[in-house]
């Protein structure tokens, strides 16, 4: 039979007998491009963009500071350690000036005693120190008994004794929360000893007479002071710089 496409009746049988036809989008549609464009935009690498990099360890981790913020009631307590350090360092109300005054007052007694015995030890030049353990030791160039028999006088004057711990604790006590001045030493319960002369402290802590008139009495805590100051100068390490 031959076909009429153009026949009504024959194009309906066409139709009918023929398979559905289907029909595709182009391949390149705006849709499609559209959604390619944006995926690229996903991928690709910008040079100056940051890029996180994978983590190579994903346990949890804690991280601890030296670094200790002060507060106000810090600061004060500080100031307050500080100006505390210093007045009994230095004033002549002071825990240092005190023991001074203290073996001050038993020294002159002790020395007329030794006097009276052996006159010649004070023609020789000697000292005394306190140990690491707290007991008092002669120094200098004299003999094994002559050193027995100053430090038997010394010992026999429990507040002559008293006094000199006194003395050391209290200014290891107070020096490291001093500030400059002597608190820039390197003194402790080991060196004390090597650093201080108690003899030569004591024969320099005699006021001169305006100090006597001023203050009524013989002891003298700016003399006191001028001779740690320079005991210190002579025998003791500078501190290191802390920063």
């Amino acid at each position: 039979m031959k076909v009429n496409p153009q026949d009504p009746n024959q194009a309906s049988l066409f139709m009918s007998n023929s398979p559905a036809l289907e029909v595709k989008k182009a391949v390149h549609s705006e849709e499609q491009l559209n959604s390619e464009l944006a995926r690229l935009a996903e991928d690709t690498y910008h040079k100056n963009q940051h890029q996180e990099p994978d983590p190579t360890y994903n346990k949890s981790m804690t991280i601890v500071s030296n670094h200790v913020l002060t507060t106000p009631e810090i600061e004060k307590k500080a100031l307050l350690r500080n100006s505390t350090a210093m007045f009994n360092l230095y004033m002549p109300g002071g825990e240092v000036s005190q023991s001074v005054e203290k073996m001050f007052s038993q020294y002159d007694e002790i020395m007329a005693e030794i006097r009276s015995k052996q006159p010649e030890l004070f023609s020789k030049d000697w000292g005394i120190s306190m140990n690491q353990s707290g007991e008092l030791e002669i120094t200098g160039q004299l003999s094994n008994d002559e050193k027995a028999f100053i430090l038997e006088k010394l010992n026999a004057n429990e507040d002559f004794v008293s006094a000199a711990k006194d003395f050391r604790s209290s200014f290891l006590a107070h020096l490291d929360f001093g500030t400059m001045g002597w608190s820039d030493y390197e003194v402790n319960e080991s060196n004390f000893s090597t650093v201080f002369d108690l003899k030569e402290i004591l024969n320099n802590s005699q006021g001169g007479e305006d100090f006597k008139k001023a203050w009524n009495k013989d002891f003298s805590w700016l003399e006191l002071n001028d001779n740690i100051s320079a005991q210190l100068k002579r025998n003791a390490e500078k501190k290191l710089p802390s920063f």
